[in-house]
C-alpha cells in the first residue's frame, strides 16, 4: 500500500481477550539483534488492499512492526516478497524472542505499548482516496504464534460494512451504530464527491442493535435511513448493507445550544437596545413595547443552529444562526402566525452576533413568529474567517440557508410556520433585505417569496456611500471604511497589498483591529483616532487612482444593489431612511428607491422618511415595521 499509519495495537486481534505478555528481565542490548525471516500466512479476511475480487494484496517494500518483548516495542520488519496468501518478511529482532506478535502495516517500530496489549483505535473519519474504494488506514491486520518457525497467520483486526452509493453529490456518509458500546464513524471523499459505486467502512467487530446512515451533499441536503436489524459484526467480516443513499431527503442542520427568555423584557435587557436613552424618548420607547407587543410577557426559547452553506468562493462552509421560538409553538398550544428573516446590523466583534447575544430584531418572535437570526459569513461558526460585509450574495446564499434549516428544525419539532414570511432589517440588515430579495429573484428554483421586505437604513449603493464618505461628514463612520476594504480583499481574494491602501497605525494594525473580531465599531473607531479620511487611507486610494483602487471599486460595483437585477413580481417592499443619517448617506435610499420605482413595476412599493440620526431612526424604522407586520 502507498499510504501507512501509526497505530498503536496489542498482539491479540480486536475484540479478543487482552493476553498478558511476559516480558523477559534485562535482555541484550542493540548487539544481541540477529536477522530474522519469517514466512506468513494470510488468512480469508486478512486484506491489505481491496482489490475487485477482495483479494488480500500484500506489497514488497512495505513494512510491519514484530513486537520485541526485550525492549517493550517493536521492530520494523519489510515485505521482501509476496506468493499469494503468503509473504516473506525479514528484520532484526533481539536473540531468543519465541513469541510472534505483529501489526501490518506499521511505519515505526515504536507503534507499540510497553505491555503489548494496546488495542487498535479505527479513526472517525475514514478518507477515501481518488480511485479507491476504501480508506487504506483502516486495512490492519494483526498476527500471533507460539510457533513462529511453524506458523504465523494473519487476521483482519477490523469488520468491513460495504454499501452503495447511487447519487454523485455526496460528499460524506455517517454511520451510526447502536450497541452496548455506539460507534459513529463517517467515510468521506478526499477529492470531491462520491462517485456511484460501492464502498466500504471499517468498525469494530461486535454485535450491534441497529445502524442509521447520513449521505451528506456538504450543502443543503442530507439523505438519512436507518434499520434495527442486528449487525453482527465479526473480526475480519464483511456485512452488506446494500443501497444506503436513497433515504429521506432533508436539509441538514444541528441544534448546538438553547437559551429561554421568560419575556420579552429579558430579551431588552439583554440587548441593552434602550439603556441609552434617556427622558421623553425612553418613556416613549417603553410605551411602544408594551402597545406593540401585547404577548411580551409569554416565553420564548432560542436555538443556536449551524448549517451548511457556501463561501464567497462558492466552496461549502458551516455556518450558523439563532432561532427565536414561542414556546406555545413548540408545546403545541397555539400555532405559529408565520416565519421571519431578521437581517442584524452591521458588527465587528464576534460577541455581538446573533448567536453569541440577543438581538432587538429578534422582538418580533412576541408577535408568535419564529425568528432567524443568520449569524452571517465570518461570525459564529465561521468566525475564523474573514467576514463577507456588503457582499449581498454570499450574505443572501447564508441567510436563505438559515431560513430553509430552520423549517428543517421545526419541521422536525411538529411546529408548523405557518403562512406568514416576512423578511426585514436595519442598516446593514436593510441591505441584506434587499440581497436576499435579489438572490430569489435570482434562483427562482428555490420557491420561496415573501409576503413582506422591510428594508431601513441600508448602504444600497456601495460606490455611492463612499463617494458620499469621501465628500460628507460621516466622523461616526470611520470604522466602516477599514471594515469594508478588509473584508473585500480577504473574502473576496483580491491579493492587494494593505500599504496601498492603509496607512498610519491604521496600516500597523488592521488585521489586529479587523480579522481577531475583538473589537466592536466604536472601540475600532476610537483605536483608528481620526475621523479624517485622509489620515488612514493613502492619497492614491482618497484621489480615486491607481489599480487597488480600480480593484475596490470593481467590488464595490458588484455588491450594489441598483442595478444588474429584477425583483420577483408581486414583492411587497417598504423602503425606509432617515434624512439626517450620520452613518449611512441618506443617497443610499434615493438611489434604491429609482431603481425599485424602474425595475419593480409589478411590486407593491412603499416609502417612507425617518427622523434622527442612524440609531435614533432606527427606533421609528422598528415602530412602522411593527405598525405593518399583521396588515396582510
Amino acid at each position: 500500500m502507498k499510504k501507512t499509519i501509526y497505530l498503536f495495537l496489542a498482539s491479540l486481534l480486536l475484540n479478543a481477550c487482552v493476553r498478558e505478555v511476559l516480558v523477559p528481565p534485562a535482555g541484550p542490548s542493540e548487539d544481541g539483534l540477529v536477522e530474522k525471516t519469517w514466512t506468513v500466512r494470510f488468512g480469508d479476511g486478512t486484506r491489505a488492499t481491496l482489490d475487485e475480487d477482495l483479494y488480500p494484496v500484500w506489497e514488497v517494500g512495505e513494512r510491519l512492526s514484530v513486537y520485541d518483548p526485550t525492549i517493550g516495542s517493536g521492530r520494523v520488519f519489510t515485505v521482501s516478497e509476496v506468493n499469494g496468501h503468503s509473504a516473506v518478511i525479514t528484520g532484526r529482532i533481539s536473540d531468543g524472542v519465541t513469541l510472534f506478535d505483529a501489526i501490518y502495516p506499521s511505519k515505526s517500530a515504536g507503534a507499540w505499548a510497553p505491555d503489548g496489549t494496546n488495542r487498535a483505535k479505527l479513526p472517525a473519519v475514514q478518507s477515501i482516496p481518488a480511485g479507491r474504494n476504501i480508506c487504506p488506514d483502516v486495512l490492519v491486520s494483526t498476527a500471533h504464534s507460539d510457533h513462529p518457525e511453524e506458523s504465523i497467520l494473519f487476521h483482519n483486526a477490523v469488520s468491513l460494512l460495504r454499501f452503495r452509493l447511487d447519487r454523485s453529490d455526496l460528499s460524506t456518509v455517517r454511520f451510526d451504530l447502536d450497541g452496548a458500546v455506539p460507534q459513529s464513524y463517517t467515510v468521506a471523499s478526499e477529492e470531491g464527491p462520491f462517485s456511484p459505486g460501492e464502498y466500504y467502512l471499517a468498525v469494530d467487530p461486535g454485535t450491534y442493535s441497529g445502524v442509521r446512515v447520513t449521505c451528506e451533499t456538504g450543502f443543503d441536503f442530507e439523505y438519512s435511513k436507518s434499520s434495527t436489524r442486528t449487525l453482527e459484526a465479526s473480526q475480519g467480516g464483511l456485512l452488506h448493507l446494500g443501497l444506503v443513499s436513497d433515504g429521506a431527503r432533508k436539509r441538514a442542520y444541528a441544534v448546538t445550544g438553547e437559551k429561554a427568555y421568560a419575556s420579552l423584557q429579558a430579551l431588552i435587557d439583554e440587548t441593552g437596545i434602550f439603556s441609552g436613552l434617556t427622558g421623553l424618548l425612553q418613556i416613549f420607547a417603553n410605551a411602544m413595547v408594551n402597545s406593540a407587543f401585547p404577548e411580551r410577557s409569554q416565553a420564548v426559547r432560542a436555538f443556536n443552529l449551524t448549517h451548511p452553506s457556501a463561501d464567497p468562493q462558492g466552496r461549502p462552509v458551516t455556518l450558523s444562526a439563532r432561532v427565536y421560538v414561542p414556546e406555545s409553538a413548540l408545546d403545541g398550544t397555539k400555532p405559529l402566525e408565520g416565519i421571519a428573516i431578521a437581517n442584524h446590523g452591521t458588527i465587528a466583534s464576534n460577541a455581538e452576533c446573533p448567536t453569541m447575544s440577543g438581538d432587538f430584531e429578534a422582538m418580533f418572535a412576541w408577535r408568535n413568529y419564529a425568528i432567524v437570526m443568520p449569524d452571517y459569513y465570518g461570525f459564529g461558526a465561521s468566525q475564523d474567517r474573514p467576514q463577507a460585509f456588503l457582499d449581498w450574495e454570499t450574505t443572501a446564499r447564508g441567510s436563505l440557508d438559515a431560513y430553509f434549516a430552520t423549517l428543517q428544525l421545526l419541521q422536525d419539532r411538529d411546529v408548523t410556520a405557518g403562512p406568514v414570511r416576512f423578511n426585514y432589517g436595519y442598516s446593514q440588515g436593510g441591505f441584506n433585505t434587499i440581497a436576499n430579495l435579489r438572490y430569489l429573484a435570482e434562483h427562482p428554483d428555490l420557491d420561496l417569496s415573501f409576503t413582506k421586505s422591510f428594508a431601513g437604513g441600508g448602504p444600497f449603493d456601495v460606490p455611492q456611500t463612499w463617494d458620499s464618505y469621501l465628500t460628507g461628514s460621516f466622523s461616526n463612520a470611520i470604522g466602516f471604511i477599514p471594515l469594508t476594504l478588509v473584508s473585500m480583499n480577504e473574502s473576496q481574494q483580491l491579493g492587494l497589498d494593505y500599504a496601498t491602501l492603509f496607512k498610519g497605525t491604521l496600516l500597523a494594525n488592521w488585521r489586529e483591529w479587523i480579522l481577531t473580531k475583538k473589537y466592536s465599531l466604536g472601540t475600532i473607531n476610537s483605536k483608528i483616532g481620526s475621523a479624517k479620511i485622509p489620515d488612514i487611507l493613502t492619497e492614491d486610494l482618497v484621489a480615486g487612482q491607481g489599480p487597488s483602487y480600480a480593484a475596490i471599486m470593481g467590488t464595490a460595483a458588484r455588491y450594489s444593489l441598483t442595478s444588474g437585477w429584477k425583483p420577483a413580481s408581486g414583492n411587497r417592499i417598504y423602503l425606509s431612511h432617515s434624512t439626517q443619517d450620520d452613518i449611512v448617506p441618506y443617497a443610499n435610499y434615493t438611489k434604491m428607491k429609482s431603481f425599485l420605482e424602474r425595475a419593480a413595476t409589478d411590486c407593491e412599493l412603499h416609502w417612507s422618511n425617518l427622523s434622527g440620526d442612524h440609531v435614533t431612526a432606527c427606533i421609528y424604522f422598528i415602530i412602522n415595521t411593527s405598525g405593518e407586520w399583521n396588515t396582510r
